[in-house]
């Protein structure tokens, strides 16, 4: 019996007397996980079993983690540990992996949305009272809700080496991951460095080009950067210096990334449309929950250098090129753009043609006034005239 076969489990099977397994959601080469239902407690939860051998690696991370508590990171409710296997009890996410959302074509809002929810997390893991890195930020790692929340899941387990050093054929000096000899999850700016670039490549795959209906993003044989056409070049250039260790303005840390994502992210979300009359609580739920799953029209691949601003004259850059046609290189002026249509959609709030309204409180304390400045010299008149 291999690895594989030795943590899967029946379906319907209950877990100390307590978390019933009810569905395979996912089988890794390290876990399997399982939807299941806590019992006790009366809620949905998720199930990882893994084999024996992997116990201490888990409870390493469990020692760094288990305190967490942020929106951005899936909260762990409990651990079993079996002769043959153990289980990881977590909190149930309903949403979409990863290989959904590539599907889904993100507009570049989404996007940059994404990243800084991802960065939010790392802030969080790396605070001076916590110091763990994730290590492990792969498209495996990465879930959203239904109400447009990114979730990251196992921090501080092994680095999925494979992925990486697949990856490294894009804007990488040839260095494999840091600090390959501490324990995992323990951080080094090194580290820092590595998961930061680690969101950088979450953030490409949904950027580049491909196929309908494809689940999965491979590097480029080249290693050059190839984004679509209708992304602002300004989402391209940060995801890029993300990404290229040798860029002069390589970005080496989340708390980096986060501003620059967060300030692009605010130019790129759209206005919320408001409409006169009475609004029902259905409108203001749509309006407020993210927008996501747009559709993005007429997709190309271009080919983008990694320097800042994405122009002609720098696009040699590290042997990356860029073919920007004349249609996208105005897109430049992106937020100037953006305040515009702002300012024309809310200028459209107020009907046109209405009346212009009178400040009455105003009109009647300057009657009012009036009245008694006449009062007052229609009396000394009269004393003038009548004596």
């Amino acid at each position: 019996m291999n690895n594989l076969e030795r943590h899967m489990v029946e379906t319907g099977r209950v877990i100390q007397r307590r978390y019933q397994l009810q569905r395979l959601v996912k089988q890794g080469q390290i876990c399997a996980v399982y939807q299941g239902f806590d019992q006790v407690l009366q809620r949905p939860v998720a199930v990882k079993v893994a084999a024996a051998e992997q116990t201490a690696t888990y409870r390493a991370a469990l020692r760094l983690t288990s305190q967490f508590a942020h929106p951005n990171i899936i909260g762990v409710y409990d651990l079993i540990i079996e002769p043959d296997a153990f289980y990881l009890v977590q909190e149930y996410v309903d949403g979409d992996d990863f290989s959904a959302l590539l599907q889904m074509q993100l507009t570049p809002y989404q996007v940059a949305d994404f990243g800084v929810q991802v960065c939010r997390a790392l802030m969080y893991a790396g605070t001076p009272s916590r110091k763990v890195c994730h290590g492990d930020l792969t498209p495996a790692a990465v879930i959203r809700d239904r109400s447009g929340l990114v979730r990251l899941n196992n921090f501080a387990l092994p680095s999925d080496t494979n992925y990486f050093a697949t990856w490294n054929v894009v804007g990488n000096d040839g260095r494999s991951l840091a600090d390959a000899q501490l324990p995992w999850g323990q951080l080094t700016e090194e580290r820092r460095a590595d998961d930061a670039r680690a969101v950088g490549l979450l953030l490409y795959q949904t950027l580049t080009a491909r196929t309908p209906g494809a689940t999965a993003v491979e590097p480029p044989a080249d290693g050059r950067l190839r984004f679509q056409r209708n992304i602002p070049p300004e989402l391209c250039n940060i995801v890029a210096r993300a990404i290229v260790r040798q860029h002069p303005q390589y970005i080496t840390t989340a708390d980096a990334l986060y501003a620059e994502l967060k300030l692009l992210a605010e130019t790129l979300e759209p206005p919320i449309v408001v409409t006169t009359g009475m609004v029902g609580m259905d409108d203001f739920a749509a309006h407020s929950q993210p927008l996501m799953g747009g559709q993005m029209a007429g997709v190309a691949v271009r080919e983008t250098g990694a320097a800042a601003p994405f122009t002609e004259g720098n696009a040699a850059f590290t042997g990356m090129e860029s073919a920007l046609s004349p249609s996208s290189a105005t897109m430049a002026d992106l937020p100037a753009k953006l305040a515009t249509a702002r300012q024309a959609a809310y200028a459209q709030v107020a009907p046109a043609g209405q009346e212009r309204k009178f400040n009455w409180p105003v009109l009647i304390g300057l009657g009012l006034g009036l009245f008694v400045f006449f009062f007052i010299v229609g009396f000394f008149l009269s004393r003038a005239v009548f004596h």
